[in-house]
């Protein structure tokens, strides 16, 4: 008895360390092993990366065993032939599919949930690009989400909006940028939407983050944990 008490406190203590090892990262700790394997990939010749190198690191990537930065530097060191066969294996393991990032701004805004009347729309809508970095000050991360069709104007497709309190100053227009410490999360959002999001604010003081399928193909928590908002 005594022996699988201790069996399972070594267990427990192995679950939490695996859990915080990448936030540690991104505050200055240990990088994930990963990285190391991804960084003699990088030491190949210019077009030598074979499509088992693309899937070692999509593995690694969707079992989050690298960090966002490293993954971000191999994906941006590929030709274009091997970008598309990596984001190919990333949307066959997820089973999502390339998804258009839709110019909210263009189009009248949805009514909110709940409903806030008639007449109210979209304040501003806009796509926002992915930065990485984890040193930016406010790390804004969405305080909820919920299940909205309609969030980019079409009602026939399973969407989710993730809710940021921004505040405004500076203003959102045109300054935000997005970052995940979840390179799952980053490799969906790579794969599905080329790195841009769109985003919309019913006011000045938040930022709609409007995700398909694919957020809930990485996990909406994940999603809801990860990503972050910044100037």
């Amino acid at each position: 008895m005594k022996r699988l008490k201790s069996l399972i406190t070594i267990l427990i203590v192995l679950i939490i360390a695996t859990s915080n090892v990448f936030v540690a990262y991104a505050q200055g700790g240990n990088p994930p092993k990963g990285d190391s394997k991804i960084a003699a990939l990088m030491q190949k010749p210019q077009g030598k990366i074979s499509d088992s190198d693309l899937a070692l690191v999509v593995n690694l990537a969707l079992k989050n065993q690298v960090s966002v930065e490293q993954l971000a530097k191999f994906i941006a060191s590929l030709d274009k032939d091997q970008y598309e066969k990596m984001t190919g294996l990333i949307r066959d393991r997820l089973d999502i599919t390339p998804q258009t990032v839709n110019d909210i701004s263009k189009r009248p805004g949805p009514q909110p949930n709940p409903p806030c009347g008639t007449g109210c729309g979209y304040a501003y809508g806009e796509t926002i690009e992915n930065v990485w970095t984890w040193n930016y000050s406010p790390k804004i991360f969405a305080s909820y989400y919920y299940n909205d069709p309609n969030c980019d104007g079409d009602p026939g497709d399973m969407d989710y909006v993730f809710y940021y309190p921004v505040g405004t100053s500076p203003t959102t227009q045109g300054n935000l940028r997005w970052t995940t410490t979840n390179a799952a999360v980053y490799a969906a959002f790579i794969a599905a939407y080329g790195g841009n999001l769109s985003a919309f604010g019913y006011n000045y003081n938040e930022v709609r983050l409007c995700l398909g399928s694919t957020a809930w193909a990485v996990g909406l928590n994940n999603v809801k944990n990860s990503v972050f908002i910044h100037y």
